[in-house]
């Protein structure tokens, strides 16, 4: 049975990259002395389970994993507080932070200062955050992470063959029960495709993994090598099959096989394969194609 700390990581490094959550552990205590001085921190915490722990094993409080310069406890309260160079690191998990406060009686879990999660798998695969500040409910199973206007809050996965998404945003909160993520201001998303890496910006992004859905809100832009999508919203529809870009004149424009082309439409639908793709409301644009140019019935002219 994983320990807490580890749970918690894993929790927080599937938000937005639709991962598999892992199951928590809910454990109370002892009542436990606090360390009178610095020196008895390190003793005092290998008086508790040890770092690798043993099947069906859980720790009795996480003092007695996680690193720390300054660990205390408030009985009362039933918190354990960690600051300065707080850290876990089991080889499949990984936790960095400033400060972290574990507080039982609310069932939560809350770091700040340079945090940093990774969470190793077994087929190769990673994935990594960092944040300003995390906060996790391990009863409501929703928590958030929250960046800064210099440097955001940040999920990257990398896969198996050595490719990686990353996702960006101001803030970005999760429930795991419903597989639900939402990435709030300034988000940028980075993800491998068929023709190339691919950029998604917008302000708001909604990702429903159980529903295969995902809404991209406020001057959306998708950009490749070859063409850029810009409107107002952009719906993913998996199940559906279907997305479509709406609101305050959709522009799209780029290089196909036939040519180059910037069309303007009221709203554009496509199936998500890209093969069957509708204008509605006004349409307007225009294709420079040099088959065209260049056939026979145009030297007639």
């Amino acid at each position: 049975m994983k320990n807490r700390a580890s749970v918690y990581l894993c929790f927080l490094l599937t938000a937005c990259l639709g991962l598999s959550a892992c199951g928590t552990v809910r454990v109370q205590g002892p009542e436990v002395p606090v360390p009178n001085a610095k020196p008895k921190l390190q003793e005092a915490k290998r008086a508790f389970s040890p770092k690798k722990l043993s099947s069906g094993d859980i720790p009795e409080a996480l003092g007695g994993i996680v690193q720390s310069d300054s660990w205390v406890i408030y009985k009362e309260k039933q918190q354990e507080e960690f600051t300065g160079h707080v850290s876990y690191d089991n080889g499949a998990y990984t936790f960095r932070a400033d400060y972290a406060l574990s507080d039982r009686a609310h069932h939560t879990f809350s770091a700040r200062g340079h945090v940093f999660l990774r969470q190793q798998n077994k087929d190769g695969s990673y994935y990594e955050g960092s944040a300003n500040q995390a906060r996790y409910n391990y009863r409501t199973q929703k928590g958030e992470l929250t960046g800064t206007n210099r440097e955001p809050a940040r999920l990257v996965y990398h896969n198996v063959k050595g490719e990686t998404l990353t996702a960006t945003a101001q803030k970005i909160t999760f429930d795991l029960e419903q597989k639900i993520y939402v990435l709030q201001k300034n988000v940028y998303i980075e993800r491998p495709a068929a023709q190339g890496p691919q950029t998604i910006t917008a302000q708001k992004a909604t990702i429903k993994q159980l529903e295969e859905y995902a809404l991209l809100e406020g001057t959306v832009t998708v950009k490749d090598a070859q063409r850029t999508l810009q409107a107002k919203t952009i719906t993913y529809e998996g199940k559906n099959n279907i997305s479509y870009a709406q609101g305050e004149r959709v522009l799209a424009q780029g290089t196909t096989e036939q040519g180059t082309f910037a069309i303007i439409a009221d709203k554009v639908q496509s199936d998500n394969e890209g093969k069957q793709i509708h204008l509605d409301g006004q349409v307007q644009g225009w294709l420079v194609s040099p088959k065209i140019n260049e056939s026979k019935i145009n030297q007639k002219f």
